[in-house]
């Protein structure tokens, strides 16, 4: 049986573009994105850390008063990661670490609607999957539009903006990564049936050539003729 660890990896598997989609929707709500992805070194305040051995759990207090220890690209306070790596078996808090992380808190908050699935069959984030995050993410808008504990909260437009950028950026670097050889008509019979041509008596290669030749240009010029076909390289 998968554990849940392997779930999460799973899904980021399959679902490049909308894994890609979380990262940047999320960080972009709680504001450490950092040349255009997710920063994986911000703490509360805008600070920077540099150790990613651990959780930097260094409590910033804001110019208004306000004091946290949040961390990292999704904001971690020290006891939800604490929990969320513990829970995973995860060595640090690298990129990495935090990406899978984050997914488990998404997870989690998604389990009454679905969970991940509700994602994958919603490609995006609707106003009611941006709800169910808002008590995970005080950024997130809840249903009415406001931040679940009264902080300051980003537009559900906004968080879609940000969720499509990612989302995009996933599918490209996919189609980058495992870029699709197209053959035309032509190049395939000619290796199918230059294929079926074996050294031996001159005479009788020549014949099968000819023969395959032959053979080649009539399917060609059949497909040619049927209606909406255009052999790639042909046109």
């Amino acid at each position: 049986m998968a554990t849940e660890r392997q779930i999460l990896e799973q899904w980021a598997k399959q679902n490049p573009g909308l894994y890609e989609g979380l990262k940047q929707a999320i960080s972009g709500a709680e504001g450490t994105i950092l040349g255009g992805k997710p920063g994986y070194n911000v703490m509360f305040g805008g600070g920077r850390f540099k150790d990613f051995s651990k959780h930097p759990d260094k409590v910033i207090r804001s110019s208004s008063g306000v004091a946290s220890a949040a961390a990292g690209a999704y904001q971690f306070m020290p006891g939800t990661w604490q929990e969320v790596q513990q829970s995973l078996g995860l060595p640090d808090f690298s990129p990495g670490s935090q990406d899978i992380g984050m997914l488990k808190k998404v997870r989690d908050r998604l389990m009454p609607i679905g969970g991940l699935a509700a994602i994958s069959k919603a490609n995006t984030l609707t106003p009611a999957i941006q709800a169910a995050l808002a008590p995970e993410w005080a950024s997130f808008p809840t249903e009415s539009g406001s931040s679940h504990y009264g902080q300051p909260v980003k537009k559900t437009q906004e968080i879609q903006r940000f969720f499509e950028q990612g989302r995009q950026r996933g599918a490209s670097s996919l189609t980058a990564s495992a870029p699709v050889q197209q053959r035309s008509v032509e190049d395939i019979l000619s290796s199918a049936f230059g294929n079926a041509v074996k050294p031996g008596l001159e005479e009788k290669n020549t014949q099968a050539t000819s023969l395959a030749e032959t053979f080649k240009e009539a399917l060609i010029k059949a497909l040619i003729d049927l209606p909406g076909i255009y052999p790639m390289g042909m046109l």
